[in-house]
């Protein structure tokens, strides 16, 4: 038998919820506030983030999980600042970047959003497993995107 994929991550969504729904009513503890994403649960369990990919380095299909938004131009690189800190503090070193570079992105995300010149910031996976677990675990996601990365290289 198969096992429900949906059904695990569903059970570790409403798992991670309870803990912070009784952080939050209980106050939590000094630290609470502190402690990053990573670290132990009040059930003693560590949340696992997945590893992000350089889409650069891959020939093959990947997914990017589209965090943040904008229209391209004069200070688009400053509104998307607070959402590279905050991936940041939870371990991923981003950069805004054009979504022309991955196959299907930018006509997805500019129908999204209405931008005709979108620049996002964005987290690549190898696996939509990968990207659907950050997806579960970081706030604020606006969409996931599948294709290949289609800008130069540089060698």
């Amino acid at each position: 038998m198969r096992p429900h994929r949906r059904s695990t991550a569903a059970a570790l969504l409403l798992s991670a919820s309870l803990v912070l729904a009784t952080a939050a009513c209980t106050g939590g503890g000094d630290d609470a506030d502190d402690a990053p994403p990573s670290s132990p649960t009040a059930a003693g369990t560590t949340v696992e983030w997945p590893t992000a990919i350089d889409p650069a380095t891959t020939t093959d299909a990947f997914w990017v999980v589209w965090t943040d938004v904008v229209e391209n131009g004069d200070g688009a690189t400053q509104k998307v600042q607070p959402t590279i800190e905050k991936l940041g503090e939870v371990g991923y070193d981003t950069l805004p970047w054009d979504p022309s570079c991955q196959s299907g992105a930018e006509e997805q995300l500019a129908g999204l959003t209405g931008y005709a010149d979108p620049l996002g910031v964005g987290v690549a996976f190898a696996t939509a497993e990968d990207a659907g677990k950050f997806d579960t675990l970081f706030e604020g996601t606006i969409s996931v995107t599948q294709g290949t990365y289609t800008c130069a290289t540089s060698s």
